[in-house]
């Protein structure tokens, strides 16, 4: 096989003429659903009076064969060129391919308990680039393909007309950084500008979309996104129904690291134990291990169903294993009991369930006695039947749903967000809180024992504290901005550099925000407003009680919540001086 380079191949980027005002309405919304396992990509064409049509890529390089609308998130890098690389379905991954990328973007995400033991420092070494260059790596070369599978299926011209529109689904578990470095990854390979949404959002688009005529408005339901690596609970209500359905959260959404990889890690922590450390050493280098691994992860993850007496076979073909007649291993091939099965599951179902009753808790106890109508179960993971069965009986009072194409939900959702007369979510809950900390006047009565500062133009003690301007659970409208007020003085004279200020944003997941800064907060990003370009005599000019002339700043910080991550504008005497830097590292 050859490899692909990202330098001597670089992502082709689509060309696009101007629009006329007769045309201005056509475009294609691309989709992306870069997952922990699989990722997929859809597509489709606004066209003015046209029914909207979602189409996702289901021929992929080294599947041949095999129509999917996913493929393994995969990276097999040339050992002697790490510009070069397979990927996706020409990627064997006993070679040291790279596979589960996308949890190393948010290595802070706390692992079960339940899950072998893994270092995320030595995953990050083992990597040929930063995590972000392999992300961007794979995300340009399933882009790459994609275009060609969308030109070859339009008109050539039209396609290149139309104008181009990127949507990219995140975890909604994902921290602000790990949204920042998705981002990157997709600038890097080409996909820009690009709209976030999170995973569970864009589910609940398409199954609602799926189930428009049977909904009501009024009605509520439970999300539950369970893919490879992440499963992502949100809840919504159903605020409208006329002239399209819409939709609100209800409680902030919560979820964990319980995805499908985990059960794929408990089999090979299993068949460790069963032959043995030193014959595990060998048996991973061989077929044997692709052979039963593969087994495992299409046949035995699917068709479990809870059966402890069913039994599976797992095949070792060439692996010259010791036969353990007493643990069922003879003949390269382990005679694997369903109750052996169910305690592989059985850590993350325990999870999920957890994760799922208190998402409909929370839910039910906001709705104030009105149910919850059905809980809707997605992704990859979500197709286990044993994960409805054992959700149905834990709470068999709501109805477990799998929709149809729960595999592709996403990605079919993330499209149908950008499209027009399709379901929209209109407000989402803030899942911590979100503020500033600052230095303000000192009052004994409120800030006695905390440490004080002198400001010697002004005369006076100040004491830092915490202003918090979205509170854990606070409903946040799409279409709004909130405003971060900053105020600043700098001595004249002053230099252009004097102008460029950074503003840290913290964070707090305390039930109640933290009045002061301290181990409850911590610093989300630093944002850069630039006013180095404002004329002088926009500024107050001022003189201090010592004498020393200074000019006063004040200014905001505006924070659109229109996407699944933060955008942020500069604000100065009513007018928008344009976008903010933030950065999270």
């Amino acid at each position: 096989m050859k490899y692909s380079s990202s330098e001597l191949s670089p992502t082709p980027t689509p060309v696009s003429r101007a629009l006329t005002p007769a045309d201005a309405e056509d475009r294609v919304v691309i989709a992306l659903d870069f997952g922990t396992t699989y990722s997929g990509i859809a597509y489709a064409f606004s066209n003015p009076g046209r029914k909207t049509e979602v189409v996702p890529i289901v021929d992929w390089p080294g599947l041949e064969g095999h129509r999917q609308p996913k493929v393994p998130t995969l990276v097999g890098y040339d050992p002697k060129d790490p510009t070069k690389f397979k990927w996706g379905g020409q990627v064997d991954w006993r070679n040291d391919a790279v596979h589960g990328v996308k949890l190393l973007l948010d290595p802070s995400q706390p692992r079960p308990m339940y899950l072998p033991t893994s270092n995320v420092k030595t995953e990050l070494k083992k990597l040929p680039k930063d995590p972000v260059d392999v992300a961007a790596d794979f995300m340009g070369a399933i882009y790459s393909h994609a275009l060609s599978k969308i030109e070859s299926a339009s008109i050539k011209d039209y396609f290149h007309m139309c104008q181009k529109q990127f949507v990219l689904s995140v975890p909604a578990v994902w921290s602000d950084v790990a949204k920042d470095k998705t981002l990157r990854a997709a600038k890097k390979a080409g996909i820009h500008p690009v709209t976030l949404i999170k995973e569970p959002e864009a589910a609940a688009l398409y199954t609602l979309h799926m189930h428009e005529r049977a909904l009501n408005k009024g009605d509520a339901f439970v999300v539950c996104d369970a893919g490879g690596g992440t499963v992502d609970l949100i809840s919504y209500e159903i605020t409208s129904t006329n002239p399209s359905l819409e939709l609100a959260e209800l409680v902030p959404g919560k979820g964990g690291m319980a995805g499908s990889l985990g059960l794929n890690k408990r089999f090979a922590e299993a068949v460790q134990n069963l032959v043995g450390d030193e014959q595990w050493v060998t048996l991973k280098k061989g077929v044997g291990w692709s052979k039963a691994s593969t087994e495992f992860d299409k046949v035995v993850k699917t068709a479990f169903r809870g059966d402890v007496d069913e039994n599976f076979y797992i095949s070792f073909p060439s692996a010259n294993l010791e036969d353990d007649e007493d643990e069922d291993l003879v003949g390269n091939c382990w005679t694997m009991s369903g109750r052996q099965v169910k305690g592989i599951f059985d850590p993350l179902i325990t999870d999920i369930i957890r994760l799922v009753e208190e998402q409909v808790n929370s839910a039910q106890a906001k709705l104030q006695g009105r149910p919850i109508k059905a809980i809707f179960l997605v992704g990859g993971f979500g197709a286990s039947l044993y994960l409805k069965s054992c959700i149905e009986n834990e709470i068999p009072n709501i109805q477990v749903i799998q929709p149809d194409g729960a595999w592709a939900a996403i990605v079919k959702g993330a499209v149908l967000s950008r499209m027009k007369n399709c379901p929209t979510v209109t407000s989402t809950q803030a899942v911590r809180h979100y503020g500033t900390a600052a230095w303000t006047p000192y009052v004994t009565m409120r800030d006695k024992g905390q440490p004080q500062k002198l400001c010697p133009l002004e005369g006076i003690n100040r004491v830092r504290m915490n202003t918090w301007y979205i509170n854990m659970g606070e409903d946040l409208k799409r279409n709004r901005t909130i405003k971060f007020p900053f105020y600043r003085t700098v001595t004249v004279p002053y230099s252009p550099h004097e102008l460029i200020f950074q503003d840290r944003l913290i964070t707090s997941e305390a039930k109640v925000p933290p009045p002061y800064p301290g181990p409850d907060t911590k610093v989300n990003c630093t944002v850069t407003a630039d006013f180095s370009h404002v004329k002088k005599a926009r500024f107050k000019r001022k003189r201090g009680v010592n004498g020393i002339e200074y000019t006063e700043i004040h200014y905001n910080l505006v924070l659109s919540t229109d996407a699944a991550n933060m955008k942020f504008s500069v604000e100065f005497n009513g007018k928008n001086l344009g976008s903010a830097d933030a950065s999270y590292e």
